[in-house]
């Protein structure tokens, strides 16, 4: 017999116990009681079972939000209650290679196809001349204090009129669905299902209950559109694959969806739409084509009507009438071939694609989720707040209380938009998704800050799959890379500018951007390449990739650094990117922080990793008399690092970038792990700087990856409050209701902390370097217990499960080799032994 139970107690016990294991719990029931393991016995009395199911679910990936006609939520995923009023509010999906972006309107509905290799041809590419000869004038200008001179005199040897970006990243076509209204829009709802990558609309009116369903499917490589109705016949609507010429019809006049209407007549031209009884076809030829480059568009839909009429109409468009169910499945072609037509093979394959639409999901989702599902963060955020729309969510998480399940939600939402967006490339600034023929920044690969965010959380987020999209890409740039680093400063070896997309030639620059001038991008790159190896223990990696690479970054270090009268190597020209020493009007500088501190780490991981290997005994004792003659970091008067590690150079901290603070980005150097003084400075900067520009929580802001770089150097520190303040300002500013993220306050589509913001949270759960796990190092006091699951750690470990309170932390670790690592929590070390292909699991008291 049970007395003096509380039940409301023991729900939100349940609860909580339910949603930390959901996908590891069975249920059966035992005459009155409910009995949920593995992780531990929970008994629930049958008087609370009826709140307990309908709080939470165990068994079900979907979660009834009433019975007003809406969609259910996603366990993991999210519902909406408002449609797209521009295409950056769109329901994203992707493959990697197909990006999908739904306005998810009623009646007058477009779908934005995009392609991953879709960057406009706008032009051959201006190799750069080379002015290598004029290298000793620059650096003789910027030693005597010329700075703009020398700033103005590497631009006009390279003969352009101003910065030039690389080719844009545009849209491919929309496809539109137009229908009839039919009475009053009611029980609207969208939703997105992180692990299935399925966009669904919902809509009642007078004619009854409609939905449309979108993914595209990694398994068969093309997009799948699925509209349904409830009554028979209730289908009758207009399908055409058009050209998108404007920004979206709402903005018609604004500034610009003008030029983005001109810049679409410049470099698109015969264009046409078709349509047969049971396709569409979009067509177009790029009039600024190059060798080289794609020369035109093929675009090709598949129409499966079943019932009702389907009828091609002259304009191209498709009219089908009183169907039950319309299938759509789309692909895209892009010949580099000039009048080469590929229509002929995309509609062989689309013949060729099964037209059942809960198997086709079901393949595509068994690869799309065995990824994404690999990782799960619980920091406590309610049932009830799970069930919320994210419009209600992004309403009441302030500033003072930042939502939890908002949190999750955002965690997930951003390895979902980056695994969306990852194929054979890694994401651009867009991921894979665009609405304009003029993107902001041309959309491009921004490499001094913006992708390097993008990418981080692919490894220590359990996607190492996606990273080599990312090294292949580098890899493929090599070339390019080359004549850079020759051409501006006569060396050999490898110069990585600051924009790329389909080729690596260093343009950005003009009188007032020094971008001839930043030599850290190659070397910011090896990062990515030897932390891949790091992640995975993937010797055959190490030695095919990361260890050829990093050899063509050492070998310009090699080339390029001069020895200054005390003896320590002098890095000039360098910008520390997009800045200015304080009362400077140049970017044009010496000894950036940002390139040291990138030069020693690939130093020190190409040595380390040599000797992994075997190999480079000749090489390993230039590489470490390199390392000897490195300048020093420097503090300020006011105790900050210092940009530029030089007394001639003042800093100027009022800028959005954090460069100098690279050395903390991912982990802890010895040299500044020995030095309290040094770990303060960049303790102090982040300070200064979260300060100086996020001191109001309403201001619009600056930069949403600065943030993550703030963020990932304080929780390197184990510096929970600031790396918390950091998560604030990323929560509560830089996201739409569609869980697509933005640079500025809640505009400018933009992926960059999609990949920063999950990478930021494990980083302050989790810390790894070769032989050593720091459990929670900057844990916030807002999350005094939660869980995480399956995230990586350097040393090629899983950490299956790590789940913590405020009186200790449970981790279950993985690793496919036999070894001994420390474990650190709350300053304790540990000493553990993990065998080989089994779970070791811990428990440490706190």
């Amino acid at each position: 017999m049970r007395q003096n139970v509380d039940y409301p107690a023991l729900l939100r016990a349940a609860q909580i116990h339910f949603r930390r294991n959901s996908g590891l719990l069975r249920l059966r029931m035992l005459s009155e009681d409910i009995y949920c393991a593995p992780m531990r016995k929970l008994i629930v009395p049958s008087v609370v079972l009826s709140a307990l199911i309908s709080s939470i679910s165990c068994t079900s990936n979907m979660t009834s939000v009433g019975t007003n006609g809406k969609l259910p939520v996603p366990e993991r995923g999210f519902i909406s209650s408002q449609p797209a009023e521009n295409w950056e509010e769109g329901l994203i999906t992707g493959n990697g290679t197909l990006g999908l972006n739904a306005y998810s309107r009623p009646n007058m509905e477009r779908i934005i196809f995009t392609h991953e290799e879709l960057f406009m041809p706008m032009g051959e590419p201006t190799v750069p001349v080379d002015q290598s000869a004029d290298l000793p004038k620059i650096r003789e200008l910027i030693a005597q204090g010329k700075y703009k001179e020398a700033e103005r005199l590497q631009f006009e040897n390279t003969g352009q009129e101003g910065f030039m970006y690389p080719d844009f990243y545009v849209p491919a076509f929309d496809l539109t669905i137009k229908r009839e209204a039919q009475g009053e829009v009611r029980d609207y709802s969208r939703t997105v299902d992180f692990t299935t990558a399925e966009a669904t609309v919902q809509w009642t009116d007078d004619a009854g209950t409609f939905r449309r369903q979108v993914f595209a499917s990694r398994e068969d490589g093309v997009a799948v559109i699925r509209i349904t109705g409830d009554k028979p016949g209730a289908l009758s609507l207009d399908l055409k694959l058009e050209p998108r010429e404007r920004t979206d019809e709402f903005n018609k006049d604004t500034d610009i969806a003008k030029r983005s209407d001109e810049s679409f007549k410049e470099h698109f031209g015969d264009l046409k739409s078709a349509a047969t009884k049971d396709s569409l076809s979009f067509s177009a030829r790029f009039l600024k084509a190059y060798e080289g480059s794609i020369q035109s568009l093929n675009g090709h839909a598949r129409v499966v009507a079943k019932g009702g009429e389907t009828s091609p109409n002259a304009d191209g468009s498709l009219t089908v009438e009183g169907a039950d169910e319309i299938l759509i499945l789309a692909d895209i072609r892009l010949p580099r071939e000039k009048g080469v037509s590929e229509f002929d093979q995309l509609a062989e394959k689309l013949t060729s694609v099964p037209t059942d639409y809960d198997k086709l999901l079901k393949r595509h989702a068994k690869i799309h989720g065995e990824i994404f599902n690999r990782v799960k963060l619980d920091i406590g955020g309610s049932a009830e707040d799970h069930l919320k729309t994210t419009e209600e969510l992004l309403e009441i998480s302030t500033w003072e209380d930042i939502n939890k399940a908002l949190i999750e939600k955002q965690f997930d939402a951003g390895r979902y938009n980056i695994l969306c967006s990852t194929g054979k490339l890694p994401p651009n600034l867009q991921g894979i998704w665009g609405g304009t023929y003029v993107p902001n920044w041309a959309s491009d690969y921004t490499h001094n800050g913006n992708v390097p965010s993008a990418i981080a959380a692919n490894l220590p987020g359990n996607m190492p799959e996606l990273t080599p999209a990312y090294t292949s890409y580098i890899e493929s740039l090599i070339p390019d890379m080359e004549l850079n680093a020759k051409h501006f400063f006569g060396a050999r070896g490898i110069v990585l500018p600051s924009r790329t997309s389909t080729h690596g030639y260093n343009n950005a620059m003009n009188p007032n951007f020094a971008g001839g001038m930043w030599v850290a991008g190659a070397g910011k790159a090896a990062h990515f390449f030897y932390d891949y190896y790091l992640y995975t223990g993937d010797e055959a990696f190490l030695a095919e990739h990361a260890i050829p690479y990093m050899e063509k970054v050492a070998l310009f270090f090699q080339d390029y650094l001069y020895e200054g009268p005390d003896g320590k190597w002098i890095f000039s020209p360098t910008q520390s990117p997009e800045n200015w020493p304080e009362g400077s009007k140049s970017q044009a500088t010496f000894n950036a922080t940002m390139d040291v501190a990138v030069a020693k780490e690939v130093l020190n991981n190409l040595i380390e990793g040599s000797r992994v290997l075997g190999v480079n005994e000749d090489k390993i004792p230039v590489w470490e008399d390199m390392l000897a003659k490195m300048p020093p970091y420097m503090l300020n008067e006011d105790g900050i690092i210092k940009e530029w590690l030089t007394p001639k150079l003042g800093n100027n901290d009022k800028h959005r970038h954090s460069s100098q603070l690279y050395p903390l980005y991912y982990m802890m150097p010895e040299e500044i792990e020995a030095d309290p003084e040094l770990k303060e400075g960049f303790r102090k900067s982040v300070e200064f700087k979260l300060a100086e520009h996020w001191k109001d929580p309403t201001d619009r802001g600056f930069m949403s990856f600065g943030l993550v770089q703030l963020g990932q150097v304080v929780s390197t520190l184990g510096d929970g409050e600031l790396s918390y303040l950091c998560l604030r300002h990323l929560v509560n500013r830089f996201w739409l209701n569609n869980l697509a993220s933005m640079h500025n306050h809640r505009h400018l589509f933009n992926m960059d902390i999609s990949g920063g913001q999950p990478a930021l949270i494990i980083q302050m759960l989790v810390g790894s370097e070769p032989g050593k796990i720091r459990l929670l190092p900057a844990l916030p006091e807002q999350w005094p217990e939660g869980a995480i699951e399956g995230v990586l750690a350097r040393g090629a470990i899983e950490i299956e499960r790590l789940e913590w309170d405020s009186e200790s932390a449970e981790v279950a670790l993985r690793s496919d080799e036999t070894q001994t690592i420390t474990l650190e929590l709350d300053g304790t070390l540990h000493t553990v032994t993990l065998p080989a292909g089994k779970t070791e699991r811990i428990r440490l008291e706190r």
